[in-house]
């Protein structure tokens, strides 16, 4: 194989045209312009920031890893929040990665440069590191730093997590609690208490606290996701709003937005922990976006992310930034309050909402034949940030043969799509290498990408012909 060919349709037969439209289901190619979003129309009744499972870490030797373990991330977090005026900061737990008293320590620390002695609602709670942290191997176990049982208990939270708490916080420890900010009503589980707990919790201040009026949303706060029997008690509070972590997806996808009892809206929220990953934790929710698997790395573990939420009297708007080399991560997720049926963030209405990733005018691929041991075509694949109301997340390749008769799927992540807008690496170009051996045959081949959201809308695909 040889050359480059443009990209375009100018170059393509009726017959490839149809055969594409075919393989992606195109359906003549007609697309749906998504619905206008909502606008506030006044300032913000309260606004919070939110991030979860920053897991600092102590070092080998012990004492706090600020050399590999910096907390750049969890300033930079504290810092966006700080300059837009944040009444509260949520953190859903997983802050000290070992469950070590230094690691939280290193979050107390991180809170003072930023707010001083003062600053915003602390709505903190603690997750499953926190309190076992000190159980887990992750290529070294707390043992070899501290063989003495009694020694290592000293260094431990949960050896007394309510005075540790109290001590490096300044508040009581509870395992569920209740504190109002600003006239909205937050409740948090920390890790191991019974989501029963939670429940009578809530339904104690319900009277009180007004929260079955329907419209004024109230917040729950846990590590983990909350499971069925709390889910379906919970149903006849129509205003609840759930925020929880423990998974390390990213906000860029559209997935970690949930309807618990398929009704009680909850945010799965972003990690903002300052080491690399290698994406396995962010698959999730990716399954039927293609036709096939995505392939690649998410941005190569560089993102560490966190929410702004901002409640106004008729909605609410959820802000994505990225805080490792900044930048927002789309637009903003929006909510209208009151009861409404289907639910706003119900997969079908979300997806009203989403829009549609697309190529900018001129466009084009660039294929070519990469001779090696194991030879491929590489496609290299333009950014799709045409409509900025809509963010590409993944892209869907078909390549078809010259007698349209075989066709091969491939779909791959978007480069830099869990970072922030901006900053996506080399420009945003997605590269995605096809071995030789799995093309379909023949002379001529026409290759077509068309870009994805994370919830499977799509854009108009990009088309070349390569030649044998």
């Amino acid at each position: 194989m040889q050359g480059i060919m443009e990209s375009g349709m100018a170059s393509l037969t009726r017959r490839d045209f149809l055969s594409v439209a075919a393989a992606f289901g195109l359906g003549g190619w007609r697309l749906l312009s998504a619905p206008l979003g909502w606008k506030p129309s006044k300032e913000p009744n309260i606004v919070f920031g939110v991030i979860a499972d920053t897991h600092l870490r102590i070092s080998r030797a012990g004492g706090y890893d600020v050399q590999f373990w910096p907390d750049t991330y969890l300033v930079a977090a504290l810092k966006h929040f700080k300059e837009q005026n944040v009444d509260a900061v949520v953190h859903c737990g997983d802050m000290a990665d070992r469950g070590v008293i230094d690691e939280m320590q290193f979050h107390a620390n991180a809170w003072n440069k930023v707010f001083g002695g003062r600053g915003p609602v602390k709505l903190f709670i603690n997750g499953n590191h926190d309190v076992e942290g000190g159980d887990y191997g992750k290529g070294f176990r707390l043992e070899q730093i501290w063989p003495d049982p009694e020694e290592r208990a000293k260094h431990l939270l949960s050896s007394d997590m309510a005075g540790n708490w109290e001590r490096i916080w300044g508040e009581k420890y509870e395992p569920v609690w209740h504190k109002e900010v600003k006239g909205y009503h937050f409740f948090g589980m920390n890790w191991g208490a019974q989501e029963s707990e939670l429940k009578n919790l809530i339904d104690g201040q319900c009277g009180a606290c007004g929260l079955e009026d329907g419209t004024k949303p109230f917040f729950f706060i846990t590590h983990d996701w909350t499971h069925g029997k709390f889910n379906a008690d919970m149903r006849h509070y129509r205003n609840a709003f759930g925020l929880w972590g423990h998974w390390h997806q990213s906000a860029a996808n559209w997935n970690t937005i949930h309807l618990l009892g398929e009704s009680i809206p909850s945010i799965q929220c972003p990690a903002c922990y300052p080491f690399f990953d290698d994406g396995r934790w962010l698959g999730g929710g990716d399954d039927g976006i293609s036709k096939v698997p995505l392939e690649g790395k998410l941005a190569g573990g560089r993102w560490r992310q966190g929410l702004v939420v901002r409640v106004y009297d008729d909605m609410l708007t959820i802000e994505r930034r990225e805080f490792s080399e900044g930048g927002s991560l789309g637009l903003d997720w929006v909510m209208p309050l009151g009861k409404r049926d289907p639910h706003p963030f119900s997969n079908d209405e979300l997806k009203k909402v989403i829009g549609e990733p697309q190529f900018r005018k001129g466009a084009k691929l660039e294929v070519v034949e990469e001779a090696s041991a194991s030879p491929c075509l590489r496609v290299r694949i333009p950014l799709a940030d045409g409509n900025p109301g809509s963010r590409v997340y993944a892209y869907e390749v078909v390549v078809i043969g010259e007698t349209g008769s075989k066709k091969l799927f491939k779909a791959v992540y978007a480069a830099g799509c869990n970072m922030g807008i901006g900053h996506e690496p080399n420009g945003g170009v997605t590269t995605l290498g096809i071995p030789t051996s799995e093309l379909p045959p023949g002379e001529a081949l026409t290759v077509a990408v068309r870009p994805l959201t994370s919830l499977g809308t799509s854009g108009r695909p990009i088309i070349t012909e390569f030649k044998v």
